[in-house]
């Protein structure tokens, strides 16, 4: 089946080809042809190489076995994502192949260490204060100045081989790394073929204790094809994950997202001493399971929901079916006994004993392994991931052909009247006439500059009067995004009581007491710093898209031309005996088409950083509520203040580039032109020879179709 993008791009390689021999002779047009085909192929590149490659994300506890768990999935069992890659302090870490050895490492910035002190330091308990005294802990025993390091802001070493890469990521990943609580991003870049077509993003796997690094989490998973959750079979969806899965799952964005009971290995070794063979041990760890998925999962949403988060209480109903998974029961099926490792063979030993003993001398079969191992299902997820994402960038590729099209059309159209009206004044015409040709083009290119250059003022008076417009409406969007929706927790208080033990017929058990506890659950509501800077950031990108595309339609580089063209003709409709107007609004129209209009590109940058500083976990306190709505009032004002500026500066930019080519151009217009009358009196030296090459041209120019 031949496909449409790459047939044009073959067209327009086929075409700058056979037109090469006439480059002296047109070099402007033929290079103009040489750039719309570099737009084009760029473009194609680009889309290319994102399907290619699958981007993997992996969310899970510590010790959830994330990185076995996708190196099983992924590559056959070959270690290729390393353990250290999930360290006890759980880096972000992104793994993808590259030419060679060479590890990026981003440490925090000194706001982010300074948050991390001051949460370490207080008398919280919760998980992220835990995690931020951990952080602080390995610092102090690794003896280094932390600021020292911090400054450096990344640190970045190639090696010759992934044992030496190794050994350097553990002091930036592993559990005992002298710098690894300071790290807040890893990039690993592999030469292992197997890494090719996949990122994988490991997710840190608890509560952070920076919100600017909670965000980039966020981030990476809206960004990837398809993410897997990871839960222990024998504990699942425990109160941590549950954690995990309110705090770091994005507001919207997450492609595919697929719940893996993992470890269903031991689930079955610890359930089915109680049962009577392994079919009622799966069917009732997988009973479970479901229920724990269907309640909590559906109470989580419920909360998400309540707080205005639709699209993420939509993906957490979506995953109530987890899939139960073993990585080694997968090894067990798949993979020669000398690959197992020492706790593959433990289990298979634990297994095979019990199913012995307990269910009347069964022996496990290939199917049960296969089955146990839950890979298919697993496997279908990231591949049709991958044609999904295949389908959605061929319709993107599909929508840059009409462009693509338009562009050879308009340009063909323009580059056939050339070398027709050549071919024309060839044939008819002499050095005398050119001559007189040329002083009454001359005699006539200011009152036509003069009709151009009023379409260049009229768009520069709609940039800066759109301008007005959409910096008036931005500020109307601040008191829209600056009221944060409430979210509930829940946490459980224990209490203690006194109750009497003594008893009546026993005298000296008289006035004995015990004391006992009890639990209560207490519901509380809470704003998050994650959703302030999800608020402020979206309101950020939902601003500068909508005034890059207002201003487009206003200030557009072919609607300019357009009305060039227009005015090209009124001014030239005139009846003259002695003046055909064909060839200079030919040679007019060339000049038009190569002017290069400029457009609108804004950059906002990070808007969430003041409250990434200043906040992290769930802010309860009625006047850190009031403060954290208060930064988010900021930090809107901040975006607002920031893109008016911005806005300001590129639109002076842009109209001083237009007046700039309004200023020039009767002297453009009157360059381009004696260019082209010099190559005409240049081919009136051998004008028959000239003539049929120019025809050769034509008939080149006529057979390519659009």
């Amino acid at each position: 089946m031949t496909n449409p993008t790459q047939n044009h791009l073959n067209k327009l390689n086929q075409l700058i080809t056979n037109i090469e021999p006439w480059q002296d002779k047109f070099t402007t047009e033929i290079d103009q042809l040489k750039h719309i085909k570099t737009l084009y192929s760029d473009k194609l590149e680009r889309f290319s190489q994102e399907e290619q490659t699958l981007n993997i994300a992996i969310m899970g506890q510590v010790k959830a076995g994330k990185s076995s768990f996708l190196n099983a999935l992924l590559f056959d069992g070959n270690p290729i994502l390393p353990e250290a890659a999930t360290p006890k302090t759980a880096n972000l870490t992104r793994i993808s192949y590259g030419d060679t050895h060479r590890l990026e490492v981003e440490f925090y910035d000194e706001s982010d260490w300074q948050r991390i002190e001051a949460v370490a330091n207080s008398e919280a308990t919760h998980q992220e204060a835990k995690v931020a005294r951990e952080q602080i802990d390995m610092v102090k025993k690794a003896g280094i100045d932390p600021i020292a390091i911090i400054q450096q802001g990344t640190f970045v070493k190639e090696a010759d081989s992934t044992d030496d890469i190794m050994k350097i990521l553990n002091d930036y990943a592993g559990n005992d790394g002298k710098y690894t609580g300071l790290v807040k991003m890893i990039r690993l870049y592999l030469p292992m073929p197997e890494l090719k077509g996949y990122n994988v993003i490991d997710t840190p796997g608890m509560n952070d204790p920076v919100v600017s690094r909670t965000q980039r989490t966020k981030e990476e998973m809206a960004n990837s094809d398809v993410v897997f959750f990871l839960s222990r079979a024998s504990n699942f969806l425990d109160a941590s994950d549950i954690d995990l899965l309110a705090q770091q799952l994005p507001e919207a964005g997450i492609k595919r997202l697929v719940l893996v009971a993992g470890q269903y290995d031991s689930a079955i070794e610890q359930d089915g001493y109680n049962r009577v063979n392994l079919a009622v041990t799966e069917q009732n760890i997988t009973k479970r399971i479901n229920e724990r998925a269907n309640n909590d999962l559906g109470k989580l949403a419920d909360t998400k929901e309540k707080a205005g988060q639709e699209q993420v209480a939509k993906l957490l109903r979506s995953i109530t079916q987890p899939v139960l998974s073993s990585t080694y029961a997968y090894g067990f099926a798949n993979w020669d006994k000398v690959k197992w490792n020492a706790g593959m063979r433990h289990l298979h030993q634990q297994l095979t004993e019990m199913a012995e003993d307990e269910w009347d001398g069964y022996e496990f079969t290939q199917q049960d392994w296969q089955r146990i191992a839950g890979f298919e299902p697993l496997i279908k997820a990231y591949q049709q991931a991958k044609t999904d994402k295949a389908t959605i960038i061929e319709e993107q590729k599909q929508g840059l052909l009409p462009e693509a099209q338009s562009n050879l059309k308009n340009w063909l159209d323009g580059f056939k009247q050339q070398v027709h009206e050549r071919i024309l004044t060839l044939e008819t015409g002499d050095m005398a006439q050119l001559e007189k040709r040329q002083k009454q083009y001359q005699a006539r290119i200011t009152n036509v500059a003069n009709q151009l250059e009023d379409v260049m003022e009229q768009a520069i008076h709609n940039a800066n009067q759109r301008q007005q417009e959409i910096t008036r409406e931005l500020k109307k969007g601040i008191q829209q995004n600056s009221q944060l929706k409430t979210r509930t927790g829940t946490e459980t208080h224990e209490e203690s009581y006194t109750v009497s033990t003594s008893t009546w017929y026993k005298p000296w058990t008289w006035g004995d007491t015990e004391t006992r506890y009890r639990t209560r659950s207490v519901n509380y509501e809470y704003l998050s710093p994650t959703d302030a800077i999800e608020q402020a950031t979206n309101f950020a990108h939902h601003c500068v898209s909508d005034i890059e595309y207002h201003f487009s339609q206003l200030v557009n580089p072919n609607d300019i031309k357009n009305k060039l063209r227009k005015a090209l003709l009124d001014v030239l409709d005139t009846q003259s005996s002695d003046f055909d107007p064909a060839h200079f609004r030919t040679l007019l129209n060339q000049s038009i088409s190569y002017m290069q209009i400029p457009e609108l590109r804004l950059e906002i940058g990070d808007v969430g950083r003041d409250i990434s500083r200043n906040f992290s976990g769930e802010v309860r306190g009625e006047s850190d509520k009031a403060r954290l709505q208060s930064q988010l009032r900021d930090a809107l004002h901040q975006v607002f203040n920031k893109l008016s500026i911005e806005f300001n500066q590129a639109v002076s930019a842009i109209t001083q580039e237009l007046k700039a080519t309004k200023d020039n151009l009767e002297a453009t217009l009157t360059e381009n032109i004696n260019v082209e009358l010099q190559q005409l009196k240049n081919d009136l030296n051998n004008q028959q020879q000239a003539v049929r090459e120019y025809q050769k041209l034509e008939t080149i120019l006529n057979d390519t179709t659009v």
